[in-house]
């Protein structure tokens, strides 16, 4: 069976340890799972630390390997990050949630719930 993970988190994090823990995460994870592909969402955070990680374990856009999925515009719906995050998260087989814990909002949050019912393996990690 083909493994997809897709990866999300939070734009922004109090701790300064925060993105070296995160990159740790996803590498972790990537190598626990040896997905065929990773998805994300092109967000700055943990998003872009998923396309790093990703472009240094061999898993490149240009490859079809990583798959980086961009809102359409700049909101919540139509054509936005709801959209965008719906196609994350019924792309995936597993998904990996980094957040931090003082977050406001709770994007990456609602994108692990949605995976979740439709009954993907959903993995929550709060920085």
């Amino acid at each position: 069976m083909s493994i997809i993970l897709a990866v999300v988190g939070s734009v922004k994090f109090e701790r300064p340890e925060a993105p070296r823990l995160a990159c740790a995460i996803i590498a972790a994870v990537v190598d626990n799972l040896q997905p065929d592909r990773l998805v994300s969402g092109g967000a700055i955070g943990v998003d872009t630390w998923a396309r790093e990680v990703g472009e240094q374990l061999g898993y490149w856009i240009k490859d079809g390997n990583f798959i980086e999925h961009l809102p359409v515009r700049r909101r919540w719906a139509p054509d936005g990050f709801k959209d965008r995050n719906e196609l994350v998260a019924q792309e995936c087989t597993h998904l990996l949630a980094i957040r931090c814990h003082a977050s406001k909002t709770y994007g990456s949050g609602w994108t692990a719930d949605y995976a979740a019912r439709l009954g993907r393996v959903v993995y929550r990690v709060t920085l």
